[in-house]
C-alpha cells in the first residue's frame, strides 16, 4: 500500500471521529533543577532556531540538519551557538509553523484591499509553543499517562490530568505550551462519533440580568465577577516599579488569576452549551449585538459573563441553527393575540391587554422559537406556525404545541 492509498484511508476513518484536544499540566512540584533547565534550553533554542530561519533570504530552502545556528548577543552582534536539546522531528515543527504563517499572511494580502495593513512576520523574543508532531516518536506517555517523555531527551515529566482521556482515543500530534511559569502539554486526539438522541425544540432569549433564558422556562446565570485575590495582585502591581523583578512577579501572579478565571467561564459556557445541544436538535436564537452591549452601562457585565462565546457554540455545535432577526420584538410582542407593549428595565412581568401573564425573559424566548419555527419549509412540517399562534392559550398548551410542531418539522 503506498502513502497515496494510506492518507486516502486515513481520511475515510477520520469521518467516523471527532477530533477532541485535553490539556495536560507537567507537574511543577516534581520538577527537578535539571529537568526545569531541560524545558528552558528547549524553547531558548527554538527561539534561536525560528529567529534564524526568519533570517535567511528564502524560508523554504531552510536546511533545519545542521545544528549550529547564528544569534545576537548582548551587544547585537552575531555568533554561532550549538543546539544540544531539540530533535529533529522539533525543528521541521519550527519551520513549518513559519512557513504555513506566511502562506497565510500572503492569501490575506491578495484579499485585502489595503495590502498595507497586513505585515510581515518578525523576530520573537519569547518562543512559548512547540509542535510534536508524532506520537510515540516525538512524546509518549509512560505508566499508564503518569509521565511523558520527549524525543532525545533522557529525562520522564510527571504529568497531571490523563485521566480525562478515554481509552478509545487515538492519539495525533502535541503541543508543548509555556505560560505563566508552568508548562502545559495539549494532545490532539480523534474519538469515535457518538449519536446523538436528542430531539424537540428550543428558543433562547439572552440577557444581562439572566444569561439565558429557554422557552421551557428554565434559566442560567453566567455571571462569574473578579475575585479579591485578584483586585489584590492589580492593586499591588500599581505600587511596584515597572520593568524591575517584583513587578514582573506581580504581573505573572496576577495572570494566572485571570487564567483561572477564564478557566471557570469556559468550564461553565461548555456545560450549559452541551447541556443544550444534547437535549434539543433545533436550536432558535436572536441575532444579538453583543458589542453594542458593550458600549452602553453594561460593559462590565457582558464581561463577567459569556455571551457571545455561548453563542458562537451553540451555532456551530448545535444540529440545526436557526437565528431570528435583531430587529424582531420578541420583548414587545405577545404570542396570544399579538399586540405590542412596551417595557421598561424595571417591568420582569409581561401583562398583556387580552389576559395573558408570562415571566419577560421566558416570554421572548416563546417568541423568538415562534418566529424562528417560520424559518422551516413548509414541505418539511404539516401544520404552520400562523395556524398554532391563536391557539395558544397559556404556558403549557404554548410548550405542547410547539413540542408537537418541533417533531412534524424534523420528521
Amino acid at each position: 500500500m503506498n502513502w497515496i492509498d494510506k492518507r486516502q484511508q486515513t481520511r475515510e476513518k477520520r469521518k467516523t471521529q471527532t477530533c477532541k484536544v485535553f490539556e495536560l499540566k507537567l507537574d511543577s512540584s516534581h520538577l527537578s533543577k535539571r529537568k526545569s533547565n531541560y524545558l528552558k534550553k528547549l524553547f531558548l533554542e527554538a527561539k534561536w532556531l525560528y529567529n534564524d530561519i526568519l533570517s535567511t533570504k528564502d524560508v523554504f530552502k531552510y536546511d533545519t540538519k545542521p545544528n549550529i545556528v547564528e544569534v545576537l548577543n548582548k551587544d547585537k552582534v552575531k555568533e554561532k551557538r550549538e543546539m544540544f536539546f531539540l530533535s529533529s522531528q522539533m525543528k521541521q515543527a519550527v519551520k513549518q509553523k513559519i512557513e504555513y504563517a506566511i502562506k497565510s499572511l500572503s492569501s490575506k494580502k491578495k484579499k485585502s484591499k489595503n495590502k498595507q495593513r497586513i505585515g510581515r512576520l518578525k523576530f520573537t523574543s519569547n518562543y512559548k509553543s512547540l509542535v510534536m508532531n508524532q506520537y510515540n516518536m516525538t512524546y509518549r506517555f509512560l505508566q499508564k499517562g503518569k509521565y511523558v517523555k520527549f524525543q532525545k531527551c533522557k529525562y520522564k515529566f510527571k504529568i497531571s490530568g490523563y485521566q480525562q482521556i478515554p481509552g478509545n482515543a487515538e492519539f495525533v500530534n502535541a503541543t508543548l505550551t509555556y505560560r505563566h511559569n508552568d508548562y502545559y502539554l495539549k494532545v490532539t486526539t480523534y474519538v469515535p462519533k457518538e449519536e446523538l438522541l436528542c430531539e424537540g425544540v428550543i428558543g433562547i432569549d439572552f440577557g444581562l440580568k439572566d444569561a439565558l433564558t429557554l422557552s421551557t422556562g428554565e434559566k442560567f446565570k453566567l455571571k462569574i465577577p473578579e475575585n479579591k485575590r485578584l483586585r489584590k495582585c492589580s492593586r499591588r502591581l500599581k505600587k511596584r516599579v515597572k520593568r524591575s523583578s517584583n513587578y514582573f512577579k506581580m504581573k505573572n501572579m496576577m495572570n494566572k488569576e485571570y487564567h483561572k478565571l477564564t478557566n471557570k467561564k469556559k468550564d461553565k459556557k461548555n456545560k450549559i452549551v452541551s447541556k443544550i445541544i444534547n437535549k434539543y436538535k433545533v436550536v432558535i436564537c436572536q441575532d444579538e449585538s453583543i458589542k453594542a452591549w458593550h458600549h452602553g452601562n453594561y460593559g462590565k457585565s457582558v464581561q463577567h459573563s459569556l455571551l457571545g462565546g455561548i453563542m458562537r457554540d451553540l451555532e456551530r455545535k448545535s444540529h440545526t441553527f436557526i437565528k431570528v432577526d435583531r430587529f424582531f420584538p420578541s420583548t414587545q410582542l405577545c404570542p396570544e393575540c399579538g399586540n405590542k407593549k412596551k417595557l421598561t428595565l424595571k417591568e420582569r412581568i409581561y401583562n398583556c391587554s387580552c389576559g395573558y401573564q408570562e415571566d419577560r425573559d421566558t416570554k421572548s424566548a416563546l417568541c423568538i422559537m415562534l418566529e424562528g419555527l417560520k424559518q422551516i419549509p413548509a414541505g418539511c412540517r404539516e401544520s404552520t406556525p400562523e395556524e398554532i399562534v391563536p391557539l395558544l392559550g397559556n404556558y403549557v398548551r404554548i410548550t405542547e404545541q410547539v413540542r408537537s410542531l418541533s417533531q412534524e418539522a424534523i420528521a
